[in-house]
This record gives C-alpha cells, structure tokens and sequence, in this order.
C-alpha cells in the first residue's frame, strides 16, 4: 500500500509544472538563464530591479510558447525576495532557484569603498541568496527535491586592481554553496556555483568602460583584447553561460552539488 503511495505521489510530482526563479533576469547572464529554463520546460518566475526590463524577458518567453511571470525585485529587500518567491507558486511546483543579481560599485578598494557602496553589494551580491533561499527552500522540499544555482565569478579566485568588494562577494559566494550543499542534501536539494568569466553583458560594459577601455579596446567589437587571455581566444556570450546553468538544473547533473563550475573559457588557466 505504501508503495503505490509513493508511487503515486511520484507521478503527481512528474505531471505538474515545472517551475523556476531568475533573479537579475532583465538582461545579461539573467535574461539569457530564464530564456534558457523555458526552453526546457520551466515556467519562470523573472524577477530583476528593473521591472520593465523583466517583462520584456517574460514577454520573449510567452511569445516563444513559455509560461512566465515577471516581478519587480529588490533582491536586497526581505519582503520583495519574501513576494518573489511566494508569486512564484502561481507557475508551478519550484524545482530551481537561479542567483544572477550583482552589481559592481566604483571605487572598489579596501581604502576607498564607501560603507554604504559596501553594504549594498553585499546585500545585493551574498545577502540575497540567503534571503531568496530562505524562503524557497520549504518549496523546493516540498516538490522533492531540486536545485539552487548561484552566479559568482572568476574574480573568486584570480581578480584585479580596484576589485575589493565585488572579488569578496563572490568569494564568498563559493564558500555559501558548498555549505548549502551539504545542508540540503539531505531534502535532495543541490546547490552549485558558477564562475563566468568575461562575458559579454552590461556589468561588464560598464565596469570596462569606467577603467577607460572602449568597446573595441575591450573585445566586444572586431578586436578583441579581452577574449586574448582565453584560451578559446574569447569571451562568452550570456546565452553559452546560461546553457551551463540550464543542464545544471536537470537530472544529467545529478552529480554535480557543492562544487564551482568555472565557465570562463580557460581565462584561469593561463600562466601569464
């Protein structure tokens, strides 16, 4: 008898919709995360600060045959990530939960970061992956299980001049996955990290352009001096990195929990 139970509660779990949240989704690695999602299957619950931006992304995905929702989200505000996540049910049973938000301030420098540049970084960058998961990780227990993907960057492990605060961020992004893992195993929750390297989006166009390097000079253009320190020989376009954290959230990747996932087309893996 307990087994048809079971067994039944299986199939109720396979027959209902899917359902994803992405965060940071009105362009960039986010925009590109939810389109990826939806082309799986997910409904996606699209949740970005810039809330026209957001319905834009859920418009592409309804026109493309998708369920979406969008949501103005500040990923720093309790109650926003508290309503994100809540509105998100509306789609669905939640199997994922995507972490792209970040942001970058000027100056970054331990000497020069400004208390309140800090304290917003790290509210948007680290805090809000504790406060989205908080509350969807309840969800996901309930739908047996699923994944939470969280964007850090290569800047965890190699960084720059100037980078204090958003390298800290994302470092310490690492370290949060790898004791999520080991706290939500035992729900069959993963979590896993992902390092993108230089990709082509608007925190990277903005932050290249307040170091003074042009379009061209930067690689997004025809020369391309940023993609010259890859091993590929260039930099990622948002939808390769978002096809990374699309697989990571299905059953292919069953394996891969608490672990980084460096995305950043062999930018680490040379000397000089």
């Amino acid at each position: 008898m307990w087994k048809r139970r079971d067994e039944q509660r299986a199939g109720e779990r396979m027959s209902a919709q899917r359902a994803s949240i992405v965060t940071g989704a009105a362009s960039g690695i986010g925009r590109a995360a939810a389109l990826a999602l939806a082309a799986q299957g997910d409904a996606v619950l699209v949740a970005d600060v810039d809330g026209p931006g957001a319905e834009r992304t859920a418009g592409e995905i309804e026109e493309a045959g998708g369920r979406a929702l969008a949501r103005a989200v500040d990923v720093a505000s309790s109650a926003d990530c508290e309503a994100a996540v809540a509105a998100a049910t509306a789609l669905g049973e939640l199997r994922a939960l995507v972490n792209v938000a970040g942001i970058a301030v000027a100056p970054d420098s331990v000497e020069h970061v400004s208390d309140a540049d800090l304290e917003r970084l790290l509210a948007v960058n680290l805090g809000s992956v504790f406060r989205l998961a908080r509350h969807a990780i309840p969800l996901l227990r309930a739908a047996g299980g699923g994944t939470i993907v969280n964007t850090a960057s290569v800047h965890a492990y190699a960084t720059m001049t100037d980078n204090a605060a958003y390298a800290a961020s994302k470092g310490a992004l690492v370290a949060l996955t790898r004791q999520m893992a080991l706290d939500l195993a035992p729900d069959g929750i993963r979590a896993v990290c992902v390092a993108p390297g230089s990709v082509d989006t608007p925190l990277t166009r903005r932050e290249l352009e307040r170091r003074g390097l042009s379009a061209a000079e930067a690689g997004f253009d025809d020369s391309d001096v940023a993609g010259r320190g890859t091993a590929i020989g260039r930099i990622a376009a948002p939808q390769e990195i978002a096809d990374v954290i699309a697989w990571l959230t299905t059953p292919a990747a069953a394996v891969v929990n608490g672990t980084t996932v460096v995305a950043d087309a062999g930018l680490l893996a040379r000397l000089v």
